[in-house]
């Protein structure tokens, strides 16, 4: 049998040495001062866009504009004209994004009347004319969340040319037809405007991504940790399009922090307020979620975690009763009430720090405080650091990247259940989690952390 060796022997011996020695601390507190400069509250942005499909754009238009033009009383009631003419829209409109206009293309016809008799205001057996006319706009949202157009008549063609038969000759009236169109050309371009105006109301597709955006989300049931979102605006710059779709660039800007609290804060709902215009937009969210996470928080939980599972060390010969933090010369100042080989009370510090591998606040680095330091033998400080650092730094670690790093797929189960996902896909793409800051606070541990991706808000019907 081989002898053991003089390293081994020389470990069995600071072993033995350790376990039968009891050493009593009390070494003095770490002052509490000495604090990093608050964090100060950061804005964030939500970017995205709403995309509109231009059959949608195309169908609400020739669902909500009455097809009476000029002349007979419309279907939203009023009085009758005494023309002895109306001019109709005969056909769908159709429209088309072509060089950053809107084309409107809509058949018309003028239809004679009768003014007396018990057929009056009938349209007669056949249109006097048709023509097919084409128009074209700018499209733009106003303050008040609605699509503005501006339509202007492009040009025309004939589908049905006026005419009359006199002493069985055919005349032609299209001189007559042109006079007449050109007269209420105006009246035709407003009655367009008006039903894109009036029906195409984009603060109903995104009002309710704003009250879903305000809704707080809980982070980690453990603490009790909730993500408090505060919107605060809404930018939009032009529209673009294509032959599918309309694009408009959409920024929310919010506040985002966190709350501690058992039962869902109660937050006070804010009404959508008015779209406010830019030349231009990033097409990126740029999120800075401010976290605050008191000392008494922490304490509470890993006393919970000291209760129901007692730590132990080197063999149970060492028991953490209890342990707790503070803050101080800009370090976490950890408390450690242990017994066995130490009886009595030690202090450690690290400095918080984020970590991106499992995406949680711990206190890294663990080292004893100097006075503790001081009050141990070198035996007993070298054996113990490494087994109390470990076992501590993870008694006082806190889960909050998991939660946050998963909030696109929160934000988008919840909107999906919405009202609004039934006509609105919301789509939160490319998140990227960064830690920026963190700040030890006399009462709580300040964190700022950095969280982009990209939206896509895909309405399906209007």
């Amino acid at each position: 049998m081989k002898p053991p060796s003089l390293h081994a022997l020389l470990l069995a011996g600071i072993a033995l040495l350790l376990l039968t020695e009891c050493q009593n601390v009390s070494p003095q507190a770490p002052k509490t001062e000495g604090f990093d400069a608050p964090i100060p509250t950061s804005l964030s942005y939500m970017a995205g866009s709403l995309i509109l499909p231009l059959k949608e754009l195309q169908a609400k238009i020739n669902q909500e504009l009455d097809p009476v033009l000029v002349g007979e009383s419309s279907k939203k009631g009023g009085k009758k004209s005494l023309l002895p003419f109306r001019i109709i829209r005969s056909g769908p409109v159709h429209i088309q994004y072509v060089k950053q206009q809107i084309r409107f293309s809509a058949p018309l016809q003028l239809q004679l009347t009768k003014l007396f008799g018990a057929n009056a205001n009938t349209a007669g057996q056949k249109p006097f004319c048709a023509i097919r006319v084409n128009f074209s706009s700018p499209l733009t949202i106003t303050p008040a969340w609605r699509l503005a157009s501006h339509i202007t008549f492009i040009d025309y063609s004939w589908e049905i040319k006026p005419e009359i038969k006199l002493l069985g000759k055919t005349i032609s009236l299209a001189s007559f037809g042109e006079r007449v169109i050109a007269k209420y050309q105006v009246t035709i371009e407003n009655a367009l405007d008006s039903a894109v105006y009036r029906n195409l109301r984009l603060d109903k597709l995104v009002s309710p991504i704003w009250q879903n955006i305000q809704k707080p989300l809980s982070l980690t049931k453990q603490y009790g940790l909730w993500l408090l979102p505060k919107p605060i605006s809404v930018a939009a710059s032009p529209i673009s399009g294509d032959a599918q779709k309309l694009t408009i660039p959409l920024l929310i800007t919010l506040q985002a922090q966190t709350e501690i609290s058992p039962q869902k804060p109660v937050y006070p709902p804010k009404a959508l307020p008015p779209l406010q215009k830019r030349d231009s937009l990033p097409q990126r969210a740029d999120l800075r979620v401010t976290s605050f996470v008191p000392y008494a928080e922490i304490n509470r939980v890993a006393a919970q975690l000291i209760h129901n599972k007692p730590v132990s060390l080197f063999f149970g010969k060492l028991t953490i009763v209890r342990a707790s933090v503070y803050g101080g010369q800009r370090a976490i100042i950890v408390k450690a009430d242990v017994r066995g080989l130490v009886d009595g009370t030690i202090y450690l510090r690290g400095r918080p720090v984020f970590d991106t591998t499992t995406n949680t606040l711990r206190v890294a680095n663990l080292d004893f405080d100097a006075q503790t330091q001081s009050a141990l033998s070198q035996i007993t400080r070298g054996m113990l650091k490494r087994g109390l650092s470990d076992v501590l730094e993870k008694v006082l670690t806190v889960p909050l990247g998991d939660a946050i790093s998963q909030l696109p797929q929160t934000i988008d189960k919840a909107f999906e259940k919405s009202e609004a996902g039934k006509k609105v896909n919301l789509g939160i793409k490319a998140f990227l989690l960064v830690p920026q800051r963190i700040a030890v606070r006399p009462d709580g541990i300040q964190t700022l952390i950095h969280v982009q991706s990209t939206v896509a808000v895909d309405v399906q019907h209007l």
